[in-house]
């Protein structure tokens, strides 16, 4: 009698304590994990494969199906803007990966800075943000807690520059020459911890490196397509066109450059991660820290193959299992209660076009001949009708002399008329579009709010063309992304711990609401300029 009393007061006791269980404490550490050109198929596709990283972030991820990038130009600089800085490229003037300035009048690089020198090696060029007058998440946090860290990790420069915000602790990125680097904007010189993975990375010993399958073949027939497929690029064993495993690197072949183009840099680049979390002893501090991570290599091999070929559906099953030791070690070192992961992606991807054709699609590649061809029908006819030098072009972009153009008393609509009709009678190009007419348009389709997102109002070109659906500027090999279609805008959203329950929701979702989210969930302060909305988790 006794025994059961006592047993019904521990029971009791217990149902209260759990009714009372404080939630789980804030994170010390967020992960952010952005991987290059990442559709949301290469998650669904292959997750009855998936054992390691991936998989565990599924189980344990809140998974916003129906996030896009809401901006038109899906480019590696524009998509980290929006991850990073919760705010549209357009109004912060990233046009890209790379534009013309029509100020300095000549092309730059969303993260150059021209004062600015490498620090960590004598090759690769020097980064930051420099030009940028805004800050992103990592100021927010900093401003919030003086004592955080921010870290940010990429094979490109641009991803680690940006991912981190205005003014990261650490900011490292590949300099393809065999070696993690940053710029004095940061740092004057590279922690030791970076010094020694750069000493013991030993990049060109890649040299005989042969990517081979993972899995059996009989597995990457059932879920990707055939090995050769014409349109896949080959660069190895070049003598006869054979884009199939196993993949090497001829002889002549730089390892150090070819290595950002393989699944093992990605493996390179946890292993820096796992450097940072112990050197800089990220999570162990009183404040939460972040770190990010950006995985470049997929953005390549995805270009070089496609998302159905063979050789992504490898690189991701190798990523899976170079996550899942990742998650194993930040459990060891910190314990995963106290981290937070998101996923997520700085663009999705248009299929190699000869598959998408081949599914039933409509696309195919845009004919340089005939794209150059036009451009030259539009110089001569502008030249014979209105004079030189009324615009500079970059490829089909324009930038029209406002000055020259009002001296000459001609409106921008007589460039427009002759532009307009020499592009559209090209195979693929689908429209032109106008600058002005896209900042006074009241049309709320997306289409339209993705174009006026990725304008700025001075640094945008007057007039530009947009591919059909499924076209692409680029031939004969390989495949790219760039439009404000839905295959390109459309990325994964995962945000994980190890106490959340695995569920899908497919309401629609941004990209710039990420910052938000991890803000709000850090309880940072969200600036005002912040373009999205924080999402309850």
């Amino acid at each position: 009698m006794i025994r059961k009393y006592l047993g019904l007061v521990c029971t009791a006791a217990f149902v209260c304590f759990s009714c009372t269980v404080s939630p789980p404490a804030t994170p010390k550490l967020v992960i952010t994990l952005v991987v290059d050109q990442m559709r949301p198929d290469l998650l669904t596709r292959f997750d009855n494969l998936y054992t390691g990283g991936f998989r565990w972030l599924m189980d344990h991820g809140i998974w916003f199906t129906n996030t896009h990038h809401e901006h038109s130009y899906t480019v590696t600089g524009p998509g980290h803007i929006a991850i990073g800085f919760g705010q549209y490229p357009g109004k912060m003037g990233v046009l890209g990966n790379s534009w013309y300035d029509r100020n300095l009048k000549k092309n730059v690089n969303c993260v150059e800075d021209p004062d600015a020198k490498v620090v960590g090696s004598t090759k690769g060029r020097a980064r930051s943000l420099a030009g940028y007058d805004t800050k992103g998440l990592g100021d927010w946090l900093k401003t919030e807690y003086t004592s955080s860290k921010v870290v940010s990790i990429g094979g490109k420069d641009r991803a680690a520059c940006i991912l981190g915000g205005k003014q990261p602790n650490l900011p490292l990125y590949y300099n393809r020459a065999g070696s993690f680097i940053s710029s004095d904007y940061y740092v004057n010189e590279l922690p030791e911890w970076v010094t020694l993975f750069n000493q013991n990375l030993k990049a060109d010993s890649y040299k005989d490196s042969l990517w081979v399958k993972s899995l059996s073949d009989k597995l990457y027939l059932e879920y990707a397509r055939e090995d050769h497929y014409q349109g896949e690029v080959d660069d190895y064993l070049m003598d006869e066109y054979s884009p199939v495993f196993p993949i090497g690197m001829d002889p002549g072949t730089d390892p150090t450059y070819m290595l950002m183009n393989r699944p093992w840099f990605e493996r390179e680049v946890l292993n820096l991660a796992k450097e940072a979390i112990n050197g800089e002893a990220l999570g162990k501090g009183d404040h939460p820290d972040l770190l990010f991570i950006g995985f470049s290599a997929m953005d390549w091999m995805t270009h070089d193959y496609g998302p159905y070929s063979q050789e992504v559906m490898d690189a991701c099953i190798k990523l899976d299992r170079y996550l899942g030791n990742f998650i194993e070690f930040v459990d060891k070192t910190l314990g995963l209660e106290n981290v937070m992961f998101v996923l997520t992606a700085d663009h999705g991807g248009l299929p190699l076009p000869e598959y998408f054709v081949e599914k039933g699609g409509s696309g195919g590649r845009i004919n340089k001949k005939h794209l150059a061809e036009a451009i030259e029908w539009i110089d001569e006819e502008c030249e014979e009708r209105f004079g030189k030098k009324l615009y500079h072009r970059e490829g089909a972009n324009y930038f029209l002399d406002h000055e020259r153009l009002k001296k000459a008393n001609l409106r921008p609509d007589h460039i427009y008329e002759i532009v307009k009709k020499y592009l559209t009678n090209v195979d693929g190009v689908d429209r032109v579009a106008i600058k002005d007419d896209i900042l006074k348009s009241k049309d709320k389709d997306k289409i339209t709010l993705r174009l006026k997102n990725m304008i700025h109002i001075e640094k945008t070109p007057e007039i530009f063309p947009i591919a059909n659906p499924g076209y692409l500027f680029m031939g004969p090999y390989g495949t790219s992304h760039g439009s404000p279609y839905d295959y390109d805008t459309h990325v994964p959203l995962i945000f994980a711990r190890s106490h959340f329950k695995s569920q899908e929701d497919p309401s629609p979702r941004a990209t710039v609401d990420i910052a938000p989210t991890i803000a709000k969930y850090l309880d940072v302060d969200i600036p005002e300029y912040c373009d999205g909305n924080p999402i309850d988790l």
